[in-house]
């Protein structure tokens, strides 16, 4: 019986030539994430071990994107103990303000996470890192600091669900809408909790990188261990001077028993619409054309990329947000933003009436930039819309693509973007 890719790559980095699902597995780790708001604590685990040294510095990666730049003297006082916590470890890449980004895209950007490996981070979308073909997956800070010391991590070996993805996508139809599609379909059940979810198929391999991590990014909320794609052309593409070491291409073989197989065409996936405080609640967005909305919101580990900022352009261009809505963008990393600004399209949301700020997780956690008040209801691009996720409890959140917010904040009411031109 053959291996799905999950399974190679767990076999790969633990010294076997072959793993099952359930089985316990001792990996070696590619690189392991922690950011700011756990940083101190993942270190003083790491002490308690007694080591003095991480395993690896160039493997240890540390960014500031919670808190980053301070709102306020706590956070600030938070950032300065962080920032001698690195420095007096000696870690090699650390991604602090002015160099910053959303924790998730600097790994996968930087080339921290390398196909058919494994990498952790203290967050709970590092499930992205699957985006490129690795086993990309959260832990709590104990798990981070024994692999800090160690470069290992255990594993429960996951049985594997794969959705199979076919047909020709449509204009305005991004990752997020086939996402949400899922979550509408799979719903919040149980039956995916650490389960390894696989996408394949021709539909999968014309999406364009940052697609794929959205995907994957989102895989964690229907409970998954992680989100996986297998390397390819495009991979290669994107890893190109950019990926800290070697790698080589893997995928499932083909008598890889899979626990489900679901088919999906996206030919007549429409723009999809997470209504407020469940994920799984999904609508087309037909159904709730013309319901108004104050804030807009683009950014966070989901769809804060360069080819997000693109369709938003594309569809304000020499147009105004509505005077009723107030929009903000943030980038997902500093990189992402100076791609933006040399391609116009920062110029062209500046111009249609959109805030940017700068990069960082902002208002997704509801602790920074743009948090929503009592009252709001805000049309977001994020991964999250459970009551309080944004700020406020009495706020409500309706989640979709960066083409729908886009399209929508024109009119001040949920909009299909399909009735712009392409």
């Amino acid at each position: 019986m053959g291996m799905t890719i999950t399974e190679k790559i767990m076999a790969k980095q633990s010294g076997r030539d072959s793993v099952k699902p359930g089985e316990l597995v001792w990996v070696d780790i590619e690189s392991v994430m922690t950011m700011d708001y756990l940083g101190k604590t993942c270190f003083d685990k790491f002490k308690s071990l007694g080591k003095t040294e991480v395993f690896n510095k160039d493997k240890v990666i540390c960014v500031s994107d919670h808190l980053i730049p301070p709102p306020n003297q706590k956070f600030a006082n938070m950032l300065n103990e962080w920032r001698e916590v690195v420095k007096e470890n000696d870690i090699t890449h650390f991604y602090d303000l002015g160099r910053q980004g959303i924790a998730h895209q600097i790994m996968v950007e930087q080339g921290h996470v390398l196909p058919g490996t494994v990498s952790i981070g203290t967050d709970s979308h590092a499930n992205t890192y699957g985006a490129v073909g690795a086993v990309g997956n959260a832990v709590g800070v104990t798990d981070a600091a024994v692999a800090m010391a160690t470069g290992k991590a255990w594993f429960r070996v996951p049985d594997s669900v794969k959705f199979h993805i076919t047909g020709e996508w449509q204009p305005w139809i991004m990752g997020k809408d086939l996402s949400l599609h899922i979550m509408g379909m799979m719903h919040w059940n149980g039956h995916l909790i650490y389960k390894t979810l696989e996408y394949t198929g021709p539909a999968i391999a014309s999406l364009d990188m940052a697609g794929r991590m959205t995907l994957c990014n989102m895989t964690v909320d229907l409970g998954a261990k992680n989100g996986i794609i297998a390397p390819d052309k495009t991979t290669a593409a994107y890893l190109d001077g950019v990926a800290k070491g070697e790698w080589e291409m893997i995928a499932s073989d083909d008598d890889a028993k899979y626990e489900a197989v679901y088919e999906i065409d996206v030919t007549n996936l429409g723009p999809t619409v997470a209504k407020p405080d469940k994920l799984d609640d999904t609508v087309p967005v037909e159904e709730l054309v013309g319901t108004k909305f104050n804030k807009a919101f683009v950014g966070t580990c989901t769809n804060g990329r360069l080819e997000d900022i693109e369709i938003m352009a594309k569809i304000l261009k020499d147009k105004q947000v509505h005077r009723d809505v107030n929009m903000m963008l943030v980038p997902a990393s500093q990189t992402v933003y100076l791609e933006a600004l040399r391609k116009g399209y920062l110029e062209t949301l500046i111009m249609a009436g959109v805030a940017i700020d700068t990069p960082s997780c902002a208002a997704c956690a509801g602790i920074h930039t743009g948090v929503a008040g009592d009252g709001d209801i805000v049309l977001s691009a994020g991964n999250r819309n459970m009551k309080g996720r944004m700020g406020s409890k009495n706020a409500q959140i309706y989640l979709t693509s960066p083409a729908v917010v886009a399209a929508s904040a024109v009119k001040g009411e949920i909009t299909d973007p399909r009735t712009f031109a392409a």
